[in-house]
């Protein structure tokens, strides 16, 4: 099998308590601007993206509970606000799933689903990974 790689860094994602007012802390200390700000129902999560349109950086994520036993609310409770994610834009999502499986590690998703601002996603585990957690996105 060719060697995957995985593409441009595409967000680091953080969870927090109160994703707008972040987003207003981010724009004014430093610069950023809300690209994207979307809630998904299904997992219970607002995500609010910011970005530096002028420099074409990565973005920031900032992933809100909106539901108690959802997994950011989870995350929060046991770990308070930081970094929760960093994310990697693939061509195939499905070619990385099965390259990291073949590695012997451990998704969280072994089928991309649904993600934010028109994306698949799969996130590969932690405990695989030295303690980061890993998402796969693709645009769609």
């Amino acid at each position: 099998m060719d060697l995957f790689k995985v593409g441009k860094l595409y967000h680091i994602g953080i969870a927090v308590h109160d994703a707008l007012k972040v987003a207003k802390l981010y724009s004014d200390v430093l610069g950023l601007e809300i690209e994207h700000d979307e809630t998904v129902p299904d997992q219970g999560v607002r995500a609010i993206m910011l970005s530096n349109d002028k420099s074409n950086s990565s973005a920031i994520e900032l992933l809100e509970p909106v539901v108690e036993n959802s997994s950011i609310s989870k995350f929060l409770e046991k770990r308070g606000e930081g970094m929760h994610h960093i994310c990697y834009l693939v061509e195939d999502i499905n070619v990385g799933i099965k390259f990291l499986e073949d590695k012997n590690i451990e998704m969280i998703d072994r089928v991309p689903r649904e993600g934010l601002n028109s994306t698949i996603v799969a996130f590969a585990h932690p405990k695989s990974l030295n303690g980061v957690l890993i998402e796969l996105a693709q645009k769609v």
